[in-house]
């Protein structure tokens, strides 16, 4: 107590300046129209400054939580979306068709290896079955592999013995992409015929015929084509859509009617 004292004592002088200021300040405020508006002009910018970086501030904290009511949100949207469609389309091929979408969060990923996985927190739970597709971000992931009740490792795309069927848009119908090991930009596009005009820049997308992912999903566009005199196909690398640094949540692809096509296919063969 003794030191607050002889601090006030010390800077009495500073301290009275101070409060006689600010009591002008009141009174000049208080009897003037024209201060008085620039004073709560001045304040209402000041404190709706204030506010709107707290409020980025708690938003920063709060993307998390964000991200993930987006991703469910995007999930719900495409399950509604292929529920109206398939009930004003009933007939039509691509109602049979049929994907539900179900949310995860990626919780362990590796990218720089020759095989790599990834780990979702959903599991048989959840619905999640061995080989449904994982899409993300924007585009394919890759395949379940190992489902426990509440988590599922994923075959990535960034594995060498991932091959997807895809197609080249209004070019191929038919073709398959694989991972060399090697960029984790870069997949080969395989078994594609000399005699197709192919591009950079074509795009290339999902064909929906293995029932894993649908169809016309983005896989990337052509970075390089390369034809030798005598070879039968190119030689093409896809730069992928997807940054599989960046993968944060994803969707695993239920088609709905797989049973009935592996059972009619088995009493074709």
């Amino acid at each position: 107590m003794k030191s607050l004292f002889l601090f006030l004592y010390k800077f009495r002088a500073f301290i009275s300046l101070v409060l006689l200021e600010a009591i002008c300040a009141v009174l000049i405020i208080q009897n003037s129209q024209y201060h008085r508006a620039i004073f709560f002009n001045s304040s209402n910018t000041l404190i709706g400054s204030t506010l709107t970086t707290s409020d980025n501030i708690v938003n920063y904290f709060k993307l998390k939580e964000i991200n993930k009511a987006l991703a469910s949100d995007n999930a719900r949207l495409k399950n509604s979306y292929l529920a109206i469609k398939d009930s004003t389309n009933e007939f039509q091929y691509d109602s049979a068709k049929k994907y539900h979408y179900i949310n995860a969060k990626v919780i362990n990923n590796s990218v720089n290896l020759r095989n790599n996985l990834l780990t979702i927190n959903i599991g048989s739970e959840n619905g999640v079955k061995k080989d449904m597709g994982v899409i993300g971000g924007r585009g394919i992931v890759g395949k379940t592999r190992y489902v426990s009740k509440h988590f599922t490792v994923v075959t990535s795309l960034l594995h060498t013995e991932s091959m997807v069927p895809a197609t080249i848009k209004d070019k191929v119908n038919l073709c398959t992409v694989q991972w060399s090991g090697v960029d984790p930009y870069l997949v080969d596009l395989l078994y594609v015929p000399r005699h197709y005009t192919i591009e950079e820049g074509d795009s290339v997308l999902t064909t929906g015929y293995s029932g894993i992912f649908p169809e016309n999903i983005l896989i990337g566009k052509i970075h390089s084509v390369d034809l030798t005199h005598d070879a039968p196909f190119y030689n093409i690398k896809v730069k992928l859509i997807n940054d599989f640094y960046k993968i944060s949540f994803v969707e695993v692809t239920e088609f709905i009617r797989v049973e009935e096509l592996d059972s009619i296919q088995n009493m074709a063969q």
